[in-house]
C-alpha cells in the first residue's frame, strides 16, 4: 500500500516556478468580495487562510511553496503533523488545519440527530445485527470500534486488525481525533470454539484499554466478544443473542 502523503499525479495542482508576490492582500480581498471564493485558485484560498496566523507578511510565497510540497490542498490537509512540521509550518497553522479537518468531517457526516444512540446493551446488539461485519472481514481477527459522542450517539464505526494490547494507543488516538467521549469495542473471534484463553486475553485487553482511556476522559462502555452470532460482554460478564 502506498502511504505517501502526496496525492496521485493526476490530482496534483500545477507546480509554481516563482514564489514571489507583492501587495497581494488588498487585491485578494477585493477579488474575493467582487467575484466570490469560486474565482480563487487553490493556492489563493490557502494564501488567505494563512492570513489568520501571519498578519503582517505576504503569504503568497508560502502558499505556493506548500502547494509545491504537498501537491494539492487535499495533500496538505491530509498530511500528518510530523510532515507539516518538517515544512517549518507554525504550530498555530497546524492547529488551524486540524480544526478545519474536524469541522469538515462533521459537516459531511449525516445529521447527528439521525444517528443511532447506543446507550444500553440492547441498543448495541440491535445495531450490530443491523450492520453486521463485512463479508471480506470474516475469518480474521477483527476489532470493531464504535466511537460515541457525549450523548452516546455514534460518531464513527470502523474496523482494525486486533493486535491485543498493542492496539490500545492507536485506538485512543483515533478517539481523540474524533473528539469521542465514549467507546465500545467488539472483537470478532473465528475458529471452532469460544475458548477460555480467548476470554482471558480479551478480558486483559478490556481492562488495559479501560485503564489507559481513563487518563484521556474516554469512557469504555463495553468490550464485546462476538462468536458464532452470539455476543459476550467482557465488562458486564453476560451473554446476549437476538
Amino acid at each position: 500500500m502506498d502511504n505517501s502523503f502526496l496525492p496521485p499525479v493526476s490530482k496534483r495542482s500545477k507546480q509554481f516556478t516563482t514564489l514571489n508576490g507583492v501587495g497581494h492582500r488588498g487585491r485578494m480581498r477585493a477579488k474575493l468580495l467582487q467575484k466570490g471564493g469560486q474565482a480563487l485558485e487553490d493556492y489563493e484560498l490557502l494564501e488567505m487562510l494563512l492570513y489568520l496566523v501571519i498578519p503582517r507578511r505576504d503569504t503568497k510565497p508560502l502558499a505556493k511553496h506548500l502547494m509545491n510540497s504537498f501537491g494539492s490542498l487535499d495533500g496538505l490537509f491530509s498530511a500528518p503533523a510530523e510532515q507539516l512540521e518538517k515544512e517549518k509550518i507554525s504550530q498555530e497553522f497546524i492547529q488551524v488545519i486540524d480544526f478545519l479537518k474536524q469541522i469538515t468531517e462533521r459537516l459531511i457526516l449525516p445529521d447527528f440527530n439521525n444517528r443511532p444512540s447506543l446507550k444500553c446493551w440492547k441498543d448495541v446488539i440491535v445495531y450490530l445485527n443491523e450492520y453486521p461485519l463485512e463479508k471480506e472481514a470474516h475469518n480474521k481477527n477483527m476489532l470493531r470500534l464504535l466511537f460515541l459522542n457525549n450523548q452516546q450517539k455514534l460518531i464513527c464505526d470502523e474496523y482494525i486488525i486486533h493486535q491485543n494490547t498493542k492496539a490500545i494507543s492507536e485506538i485512543i488516538q483515533k478517539a481523540l481525533n474524533l473528539y469521542a467521549t465514549h467507546l465500545i469495542t467488539i472483537y470478532y473471534g473465528f475458529g471452532n470454539e469460544f475458548t477460555s484463553l480467548m476470554r482471558k486475553n480479551e478480558t486483559k485487553f478490556a481492562m488495559m484499554l479501560q485503564s489507559s482511556a481513563h487518563h484521556f476522559d474516554l469512557s469504555i462502555g463495553d468490550h464485546i466478544i462476538c462468536f458464532d452470532s452470539e455476543y459476550f460482554s467482557v465488562l458486564k460478564n453476560t451473554n446476549f443473542n437476538l
